[in-house]
């Protein structure tokens, strides 16, 4: 089988390293795949250096790419004839669209198959232009049942929960708990783009009112919050505990080395940096947003923050950051019930759904 994948950069996004992995899988798998990106890193403000490697990777893989130009979001027209001109030399069996610029596009598009995945709990577009996409799109992907309700509530086709994955290589597990001692700093990570999203400022002001508890928060993440939030850190007196990484290519080590995992997102799909987090054996902290909630149900590895506000997020930070016990426990389950969030697993139910598309 032949699958286009349209994406919109390489970047360090969740959606963007969960594709990368994808078409990994499905080359491994025997199939062919060519992955369309919308931007390029400059034009995005996004890190050059990384989508410099992250392409170097995907060659690697066998994976072709292309680009489309971020132009093509004020001119549509001009995405309309690219995708057509890739659709023409790569002869795709399956177009995959991840963003909803990229399954306008696709209207325009001949003899091939549609099929949309929506990342995240915001739809990002008016419910029309759903509406619209019905006219091409085969078959949608919810990968949360979050995000397939939210589909469900735009569109008259029919939508498929397949949860994200994650390639356990790139994964180092480690028990976390069983060595601590009462008094010891405790290691925060957070993965993400410095964003509203993210909504690190809840984090950052929730931590500078924690009483008797030593921590130290590392940020990994590129965005144009940094400077905000940076200050606001300088501002609340935690600026000495909180380190600001920028981009990263050594998330992995970095979750190793961690004692919790922190999310305080005010909204999201299903975070791969959450799974990646609770694969490698971490308590996680997490806002009830999008599909954070059911990774901590299904793998019963931490809390869950039900409304955003400080007074809920230190609550939890202080129940976890000060309970070694339950910290141990929350990682032992970790450890034990993530395997649902391997990338084969995705792979294999896009590719039947894939089939299945094609056969209607």
């Amino acid at each position: 089988m032949k699958i286009l994948h349209v994406i919109s950069s390489a970047a360090a996004g969740g959606a963007e390293i969960y594709v990368r992995d994808l078409s990994a899988e499905m080359v491994k798998a025997g199939h062919k795949v060519f992955i369309l990106f919308l931007d390029r890193a400059e034009e995005a403000g996004r890190d050059g250096g990384f989508e410099a490697k992250f392409l170097r990777e995907i060659e690697s893989q066998g994976i072709e790419y292309g680009f489309i130009g971020a132009a093509a979001r004020k001119k549509p027209w001009q995405g309309i004839r690219r995708i057509n001109e890739v659709v023409s030399d790569f002869a795709p069996d399956i177009v995959h669209c991840h963003l909803y610029y990229a399954a306008i596009f696709s209207l325009f598009v001949k003899n091939t198959k549609v099929v949309y995945t929506h990342h995240n709990i915001r739809l990002g577009a008016k419910a029309v232009i759903y509406k619209l996409m019905d006219m091409k799109v085969s078959r949608y992907i919810g990968i949360c049942l979050a995000c397939k309700e939210l589909l469900e509530s735009v569109s008259r086709k029919k939508v498929v929960r397949i949860d994200n994955g994650v390639t356990p290589t790139r994964i180092q597990k480690r028990l976390r708990g069983s060595n601590e001692k009462s008094g010891d700093v405790v290691k925060l990570i957070s993965v993400g783009r410095l964003s509203a999203q993210k909504n690190l400022e809840l984090l950052i002001s929730s931590l500078a009112k924690l009483d008797d508890v030593r921590f130290q928060l590392k940020i990994a993440g590129e965005g144009p919050l940094r400077e905000r939030l940076e200050q606001l850190a300088h501002d609340k007196g935690v600026s000495a505990h909180i380190e600001f990484l920028g981009n990263v290519s050594n998330v992995d080590e970095l979750l190793y080395e961690a004692d919790v995992f922190v999310m305080s997102s005010a909204w999201e799909g299903l975070p791969i940096a959450q799974i990646e987090a609770t694969l490698s054996g971490l308590p996680v902290i997490v806002t009830n947003v999008g599909g954070c909630a059911e990774i901590v149900h299904k793998a019963c590895n931490g809390i869950v923050v039900d409304e955003l506000d400080e007074a809920s997020y230190v609550q939890a930070l202080e129940k976890m950051l000060t309970n070694n016990s339950l910290h141990h426990l929350f990682s032992q389950n970790a450890l034990a019930y993530s395997n649902d969030y391997l990338i084969k697993t995705s792979a294999d139910k896009h590719i039947a759904l894939y089939e299945e598309a094609l056969m209607a």
